[in-house]
């Protein structure tokens, strides 16, 4: 098995109003009085870009751009003030993708290749999105060569760990106070390629993850917003939703998936005139869930 963590274990989260970041990540917390059994992870919406990474990337900041969540972060920003605790890398996804397991690697990608058994060579990996993506689209290399053999371990222990770290934590802190948790994963998609419009897709593993009332309930919410919505197509919930998704335990998780053209201008990544609407819909539409499935 890879030896390369070496992280300090998160303290228990405080009952206190806080924003506890690192250079990896944000951790904002609601006040005890205010906490629900409610998690938000933002994995992919980091926008602080590791100078060394920079340096030896092939494409430009603009094409790794694309490869965020772009602003869903933002969207969430007041969701912390409504009593959901919520998690978000502050790293960009082209350079860690905390959405797979660790042991998705390409182990091709390193200068000596990485020799071990546990490696998972999915089909993410083999299209050259793994924990370490080695593109950003079909065709598009991030590097023009392979990386040291060193910088595995490094985005490893530094960026994938603490992250679920902090997920784990707070999931378990939350579990201890309520007796029960709720996961959102929140991403954002390009428009879909089909006729029928869709701005969102909620994933739950095909059932496996979370209740149909759950699932039943988010979908009313946005439905009654204006919102088109669909489940677990093509978006069914990725690595975190699988991981802290357990019924049998009372620990429940979806995926959340937002349309990036219903809040952002798609040339530019820039947010469009509807940007304060969206963002005060989904603040609205999670507050209303988290109160329909947490009495005080």
């Amino acid at each position: 098995m890879w030896q390369a963590f070496n992280v300090k274990k998160i303290q228990k989260i405080p009952c206190a109003s806080s924003v506890r970041s690192s250079s990896a990540v944000g951790i904002h917390l609601p006040t005890c009085r205010n906490r629900t059994p409610f998690l938000l992870s933002s994995p992919h919406s980091g926008r602080d870009y590791p100078h060394d990474f920079l340096q030896v990337a092939a494409l430009p900041m603009d094409e790794l751009e694309r490869m965020e969540d772009r602003y869903t972060d933002q969207l969430l920003r007041h969701m912390p003030e409504k009593g959901l605790s919520l998690v978000q890398a502050l790293f960009p996804r082209s350079f860690c993708d905390v959405n797979r397991d660790w042991r998705e690697l390409d182990t091709s990608m390193f200068s000596p290749p990485l020799i071990g058994n546990d490696f998972i060579f999915s089909k993410k990996v083999q299209a050259g999105y793994g924990v370490i993506p080695r593109c950003i689209s079909p065709g598009k290399s991030i590097y023009r060569y392979c990386l040291p053999l060193e910088e595995a371990g490094r985005r490893l222990s530094q960026y994938w760990e603490p992250y679920h770290e902090a997920l784990q934590q707070t999931q378990k802190t939350l579990y201890q106070q309520f007796g029960s948790t709720i996961l959102l994963d929140i991403h954002s998609m390009p428009p879909l390629a089909q006729t029928r419009p869709c701005d969102i897709v909620l994933g739950n593993r095909h059932g496996k993850t979370c209740s149909d009332e759950l699932i039943r309930t988010t979908e009313r919410l946005f439905t009654e917003k204006g919102y088109h919505v669909q489940r677990n197509v093509p978006y069914s919930g990725g690595y975190i939703t699988g991981r802290y998704g357990k019924m049998e335990q009372n620990r429940q998780s979806l995926q959340i998936e937002i349309n990036r053209s219903c809040y952002l201008n798609m040339q530019t990544l820039q947010p469009n005139r509807h940007f304060s609407k969206v963002q005060q819909d989904i603040t609205n539409i999670l507050t209303e869930l988290a109160h329909s499935f947490h009495s005080p």
